[in-house]
């Protein structure tokens, strides 16, 4: 792509838009958000800062809209995931691998996320937790899917559905923020053997 072609591509709504986040989120990871300005954005992406002011207010509005775009990608890695399994057990483990290969895809994405659901300012952390919403929804509606069959146990739903989220995040973290790479096989089965089959004997289970 050309340097015309590139700044045409900027001066178009979509493109342009999603080429900005991009590039956003790269700066933000980098050097946090305090830390970052719109002018830094734009020397970054060689644009007028003008440029990034036509899509966006201004630097709170790029932040939660670099954060919106990996929370709107992984929902739909999730849904594609949740479609290709031909029952409620399928999915599940479709689920947890495709959430743990975006992660590892997505690192800088997961990483603002991360640093927002979990951080000090108490309304941008309800933002990220509004905009996941529709992610646990898939993950929901699959474990209802296998409650309903039989394939689950009667369990807590709402529980369930943040309990296999947050195992799967926090396994991912665990080899993000140790730069290794992710075994899918084996961590997507060590992940489903604990969902599926829970962690005491039988035995210990009912002392």
């Amino acid at each position: 792509m050309t340097k015309t072609q590139f700044h045409k591509a900027l001066n178009n709504g979509r493109e342009g838009r999603t080429k900005i986040l991009k590039s956003a989120a790269d700066v933000f990871v980098r050097k946090g958000y305090h830390q970052t300005t719109v002018d830094e954005i734009a020397q970054a992406m060689r644009v007028a800062k003008g440029t990034i002011y036509n899509h966006f207010a201004g630097k709170e509005d790029l932040y939660m809209a670099v954060i919106r775009r990996g929370v709107d990608l992984l929902q739909e890695r999730l849904k594609q995931a949740a479609a290709r399994g031909k029952n409620a057990r399928e999915k599940i483990m479709n689920l947890i691998g495709s959430q743990l290969h975006f992660f590892e895809q997505e690192k800088d994405l997961v990483l603002l996320f991360l640093t927002e659901f979990f951080g000090r300012d108490a309304h941008r952390g309800r933002l990220a937790a509004e905009m996941l919403s529709g992610c646990l929804e898939i993950i929901r509606s699959v474990i209802a899917e296998g409650i309903g069959d039989g394939t689950l146990r009667e369990i807590d739903l709402e529980i369930a559905t943040s309990s296999l989220f947050g195992m799967v995040t926090t396994t991912a973290f665990h080899f993000i923020s140790q730069d290794r790479p992710i075994n899918y096989d084996a961590v997507c089965a060590g992940i489903g053997k604990i969902f599926f089959e829970g962690t005491c004997r039988k035995q210990a289970a009912q002392i």
